[in-house]
């Protein structure tokens, strides 16, 4: 299982509303504020993941949450992302070089065509499988260090 630390915004009656803040893989050198790769990852990772999950815990807005994400339904996800569009562009190329001997441009054509088609199954499948489960789950609760004044607690006679 995938594992993340989500924090809770808001609190709805069939869940609550979570919010991920993805880690730069250039936060951790010296170098990072003058650094060309860290300035682009910076620049274009997303700010923030808000999503909805469904859970009976009453939650308050703030509490942060540790969740999981199945493997196989990531691999899964990617599968169906990245190779389904790829395998019916290259099928959909073979069968027309094969059968018809198109010009360029309706070979082109019909590759995007068919690679818009896998993405769009694949947006069914996601739609389909998000129903019948939950992708996301609450691990659980994390707890929070309540703070307390040290100046205040040391000056106590």
């Amino acid at each position: 299982m995938v594992e993340e630390i989500a924090t809770v915004v808001a609190n709805e009656s069939a869940g609550v509303w979570l919010v991920t803040t993805p880690a730069g893989s250039c936060n951790s050198c010296n170098v990072s504020q003058d650094c060309g790769t860290g300035i682009v990852a910076k620049t274009f990772t997303p700010r923030q993941n808000r999503f909805f999950v469904k859970t009976p815990l009453n939650l308050l807005p703030g509490e942060q949450v540790q969740i999981g994400v199945a493997e196989q339904g990531l691999v899964l996800a990617a599968l169906m992302v990245y190779l389904l569009p790829l395998i019916l562009m290259l099928t959909t190329l073979l069968m027309l070089q094969s059968l018809w001997q198109p010009a360029e441009g309706w070979l082109l054509l019909s590759a995007a065509l068919s690679a818009a088609f896998g993405f769009f199954l694949a947006r069914l499948y996601n739609n389909k499988v998000q129903q019948q489960q939950e992708p996301v789950q609450i691990l659980r609760v994390l707890s929070q260090l309540k703070v307390t004044n040290a100046v205040s607690d040391a000056q106590q006679p």
